[in-house]
C-alpha cells in the first residue's frame, strides 16, 4: 500500500482528471446546442409565418361571413320596412280618398244650405216687398212747416202727372207723411210717403211718373217706389248709372223692378227696344 502523501497525490490527479473530463463534456456539449440552434431559429422562423397565413385565411372567411350575416339581416330589414311602408301608403291613400269623399259631401251640404238659405232670404225680402208694394215715395217737394202732405201730393198728381182732377179727389190713401231720413243731406227736403187703398190706382200714377220722367228729372222731382233698403241700394247704383249713361251717351233709361230684381235698361231711341244693363257693363 502506497504511503499516504503518494496516495493523496493520485487522488488530486484522478480529481483533476474528472474535472477535465466534465469541463470537456459541457463543452461538447455546448458546441453541440449551438450547432443546432439555426436550424431551431429556422423552424421557429418558419412556423410563425405559416401561421399568419392561416389566420389571414380565417380572418378574411370571418369578416365575409359576418357581413353576408349583416347584408341578409339588412335586406331583410329592408324588405320589412318597404312592406310597412306601402302599407302606410296604402292606409294614407285610402284616408285621402275618405278626406276627399267628405270634403265633397260637406262641399255639397254647404251648397245646398246656402241655396236653402238664398230662398229663404229672398222669400223674406219679397215679402217685405211686397208689405211696401202699395207705397210710393215723391222725393224733390220743398218742405214747409205749415203743409199738409197729403194735399202736397194730391196737387203734384194733377199739376205735374196731368191725372184729372176728379181722379185725384177719388184716390183714397192709407197713409201720406213726411219721411225722416237717417242721414239727410244739407240742402235736401225729406221725401213724401203715400200709402194707396187701391193698387190700381197706384199703379196708373207710377205709369204717369214713368211718362213724365225727362221732365220730373229737369225738375229734379222723382217718383220711387218703396224699396226695402238693399233693394234701395242697388237702385241708387243703377240711378248713378243711369246718369252718367244719359249725360255721355244720350241714351233713354229707365229702372225696372219686379219681385226682388232691380234691373237698368237702355235704348237709344224710342224705336229701339229696352236693353237691359248691369252696372259693370257699357251699353
Amino acid at each position: 500500500m502506497p504511503p499516504p502523501k503518494i496516495q493523496r497525490q493520485r487522488q488530486g490527479r484522478t480529481t483533476s482528471s474528472l474535472q477535465k473530463s466534465t469541463d470537456i463534456q459541457r463543452f461538447m456539449n455546448t458546441r453541440s446546442e449551438t450547432s443546432q440552434q439555426p436550424s431551431d431559429e429556422s423552424a421557429s422562423t418558419s412556423n410563425p409565418t405559416m401561421a399568419d397565413g392561416e389566420w389571414r385565411t380565417v380572418l378574411s372567411d370571418s369578416l365575409k361571413k359576418t357581413e353576408n350575416t349583416i347584408c341578409a339581416r339588412l335586406i331583410t330589414k329592408i324588405d320589412d320596412l318597404r312592406k310597412d311602408l306601402n302599407e302606410v301608403s296604402d292606409r294614407v291613400t285610402g284616408l285621402e280618398h275618405t278626406t276627399q269623399v267628405h270634403e265633397t259631401q260637406i262641399q255639397d251640404d254647404k251648397n245646398r244650405h246656402d241655396d236653402q238659405i238664398k230662398k229663404i232670404q229672398d222669400a223674406i225680402l219679397l215679402d217685405r216687398v211686397y208689405q211696401r208694394k202699395y207705397n210710393l215715395l215723391l222725393y224733390g217737394i220743398p218742405e214747409s212747416r205749415e203743409e199738409n202732405a197729403e194735399t202736397c201730393v194730391r196737387d203734384f198728381i194733377h199739376s205735374k202727372l196731368g191725372l184729372d182732377q176728379a181722379k185725384v179727389d177719388a184716390i183714397l190713401f192709407a197713409n201720406v207723411h213726411r219721411l225722416p231720413r237717417v242721414k239727410k243731406l244739407p240742402g235736401t227736403d225729406n221725401p213724401i210717403i203715400m200709402k194707396f187703398i187701391s193698387y190700381p190706382m197706384r199703379e196708373e200714377v207710377f205709369r204717369l211718373a214713368r211718362q213724365n220722367g225727362p221732365k220730373l228729372r229737369d225738375m229734379r222731382v222723382s217718383l220711387r217706389s218703396d224699396l226695402p233698403p238693399e233693394l234701395k241700394a242697388i237702385r241708387g247704383k243703377l240711378a248713378s248709372k243711369a246718369y252718367d249713361i244719359r249725360k255721355n251717351q244720350g241714351y233713354q233709361t229707365r229702372i225696372t223692378e219686379r219681385g226682388i230684381a232691380v234691373t237698368l235698361e237702355v235704348r237709344e231711341s224710342s224705336e229701339r227696344p229696352w236693353k237691359r244693363v248691369c252696372l259693370g257693363d257699357n251699353p
